[in-house]
């Protein structure tokens, strides 16, 4: 079973590390990826 989830998302830099950081509305469906794998795919609109 494959879940895809489109949305845009902000990188936000902690003190180590970049986090991306996505809208409320998919923090809870997201969550409950944790531990899990997962694959990311970033795209950069440039204008």
């Amino acid at each position: 079973m494959v879940t895809i989830y489109v949305f845009e998302a902000k990188i936000v830099k902690t003190m180590r590390k970049y986090l991306i950081y996505p809208p409320k509305q998919y923090q809870e469906k997201l969550s409950k990826l944790h531990g899990k794998k997962i694959k990311v795919i970033v795209i950069e609109e440039s204008e």
